[in-house]
């Protein structure tokens, strides 16, 4: 345990230390204002609104801003080699490195807490969709930086390893998009071979099981209780299995350089 929390200081103090750090905290509170001022505007203020609608800015421009240097550069320059000869075990060395980054989002979520405080000191109201978008927005993200981690382990090259985490995550967000599709495409081609008699109805009941099975796997869609303040455990375990399995992923790859270099 200790070697996790002295990996995660040292990575969170390092966010700190470059301007990645800055430059994320100051986009994302840039934007949040912008937004914030034009409701105030308007004469209302709408919370859960605002997250959702700085979760696509967040999730493909920050997050692999985030993540991108947490393996690349130590293999760039060539400190890895002392982190894997360190006494950390790897799944402590991925842990740490994990906690760190999420150290930097969650103090990047909590700079917006400015907007609800402003909303309630003029007697606004933050009703319990803003918490379960909160919520919500907070789980995702940790998930989406487990994937940025993995990325950033792949490659020694800082802007690919980017480039693979959005692609990455451009793919979770268009699974509902592709179930859709594989849904017509299942109909479809149920009508050309359709050597059993299947009934239009037992035909459209295949094509929704196969698109809702596909879009199972769909992120997004775990979080549309959450913006209409219904909390569930479902959501959250599948956040957090989806980390777990993207941190295992992780380790498996660096375990694999390690024994190579030994």
């Amino acid at each position: 345990m200790k070697h996790i929390s002295a990996i995660a200081r040292r990575d969170y103090g390092a966010f700190f230390r470059s301007p990645i750090g800055f430059v994320v905290l100051a986009v994302y509170m840039f934007l949040n204002g912008i937004y914030y001022g034009g409701e105030i505007t308007n004469g209302y203020s709408d919370i859960s609104g605002q997250i959702s609608s700085f979760e696509w800015v967040v999730f493909l421009l920050l997050i692999p801003l985030m993540t991108m240097r947490i393996f690349s550069e130590e293999r760039k320059i060539g400190t890895e080699v002392l982190l894997l000869t360190s006494p950390a075990s790897v799944w402590e060395i991925v842990l740490g490195k994990y906690a760190a980054v999420v150290g930097v989002f969650l103090t990047m979520v909590a700079t917006s807490f400015l907007f609800p405080v402003l909303t309630l000191a003029f007697g606004g109201t933050v009703d319990a969709q803003a918490v379960g978008v909160y919520l919500g927005f907070v789980f995702l993200g940790a998930a989406y930086l487990a994937i940025g981690i993995f990325a950033s382990a792949l490659t020694e090259n800082q802007v690919i390893a980017a480039i693979v985490s959005v692609a990455t995550v451009v793919f979770l967000m268009l699974i509902q998009l592709f179930a859709s599709l594989m849904g017509s495409v299942v109909t479809t081609v149920l009508g050309w071979v359709n050597v059993f008699g299947i009934t239009d109805l037992q035909m459209s009941n295949i094509s929704t099981a196969v698109s809702d099975g596909i879009n199972w796997l769909n992120p997004m869609t775990r979080l549309d209780n959450f913006a209409k303040g219904i909390f569930e455990l479902s959501p959250i375990v599948y956040f957090l299995s989806l980390a777990a399995i993207f941190l295992f992923l992780t380790v498996r790859v660096i375990e694999k350089r390690r024994w190579s270099q030994g």
